[in-house]
């Protein structure tokens, strides 16, 4: 990877840069460094899906950027993403299993960065010099992130995996195959495409446009996940003149019994009746 950030690129010159049936790895900034995604259908995308990704990019006032050997760099004010071809990983990037820095910086060998080697020379004469003594080395050096760093930065990869659902790229015809919901358990389920082409489409765009209005919840999704709570289907609503007005969503712990969950739902439907 070059050391210097080249201009940003036109979507032109992006789409020529990307080959669409290959694969590339994603990372994301944190901090000063760059990680992968924990979840694994993220850690890899397809260069079809990296194009539209980018090319929604503007709408966010996220630049692109091309390097050497076709890895992209999507950046905003918030975030950072990029995007390396498979291959340029696997000859261009540091082969320890928790560093995903370039090994261009020619002091590194035996497939590791130029901080990996050095921290590798390093594990090594310390583990000679404990054996020398007698003694066994010392205990690991804590992560440089804390548990909230860490919770940021999946909120930060939910909400860009998001934005990357864009419904003029083919999101919408995903759906073809899908049951129509409240078709699924009749003696007639149809699915979307069922509807016929132009029906079809006009409900995809439907479908675009909620994406679009969608507000970011991605740090509640990940509250509740590192709280283990469980979001119940059927939120609760006050209504004002055939208008909802507040809307309570509700998660619970899978120990908190079903009693105790219908006495919390009668409470907060009668404060939700009364005068606010």
């Amino acid at each position: 990877m070059p050391a210097n950030t080249p201009a940003p690129v036109t979507l032109a010159e992006v789409r020529a840069a990307i080959a669409l049936e290959s694969e590339y790895v994603v990372h994301f900034r944190d901090g000063n460094t760059w990680v992968r995604p924990e979840s694994a259908e993220h850690r890899q995308l397809h260069g079809v899906d990296v194009w539209h990704t980018v090319r929604r990019g503007p709408r966010y006032e996220a630049a692109v950027h091309l390097f050497e050997e076709g890895v992209l760099t999507l950046t905003s004010p918030s975030a950072a993403m990029r995007f390396i071809p498979t291959a340029t990983y696997e000859a261009r990037f540091c082969s320890a299993e928790d560093c995903e820095e370039s090994t261009a910086d020619g002091e590194g060998w035996e497939g590791l960065c130029g901080n990996c080697a050095d921290r590798d020379e390093a594990e090594r004469e310390a583990e000679t010099e404990a054996a020398d003594a007698g003694t066994p080395p010392g205990p690991a050096a804590l992560p440089p992130y804390t548990t909230a760093d860490l919770r940021h930065a999946a909120a930060t990869v939910h909400h860009m995996f998001l934005l990357a659902l864009d419904s003029q790229s083919g999101v919408g015809e995903s759906l073809c195959d899908q049951p129509i919901p409240h078709t699924a358990d009749t003696d007639e389920p149809r699915t979307w495409q069922s509807l016929g082409d132009e029906a079809a489409s006009t409900a995809y765009r439907a479908v675009g446009q909620l994406l679009d209005k969608a507000p970011d919840l991605a740090g509640w999704a990940i509250g509740l996940a590192t709280d283990d709570l469980v979001p119940e289907p059927e939120p609760l609503t006050r209504w004002k003149d055939d208008q909802a007005t507040v809307r309570v969503h509700l998660a619970f712990a899978d120990h908190v019994p079903a009693d105790r969950r219908a006495a919390i739902y009668d409470a907060l439907r009668l404060v939700l009746r009364s005068d606010l």
